[in-house]
């Protein structure tokens, strides 16, 4: 095992996770500003026009709620 003190792991373990974050957030911004186009969205029974920078971050905040509510399930069930 290692002579670091935990307090000292876990530090660079949360510094690592905010960085990963933080890239995500830097390339999800830098996608949503390249994509302002107009695009056709058909879900269930809508079929509207949107921008797709919406979409984008729409997609993104789903996926990001969704992940963490599987995680919180499957931590639950432990």
């Amino acid at each position: 095992m290692s002579d670091e003190p935990i307090k000292q792991r876990r530090t660079k373990k949360g510094l690592g996770k905010f960085v990963a974050a933080a890239l995500v957030a830097v390339a999800l911004v830098a996608f949503v500003l390249q994509n302002t186009d107009s695009t056709p969205v058909r879900w269930l029974f809508i079929d509207r026009s949107a921008p797709l920078w919406l979409i984008i971050v729409v997609s993104a905040v789903a996926g990001a709620v969704l992940s963490e509510i599987l995680g919180w399930i499957i931590r639950r069930r432990r």
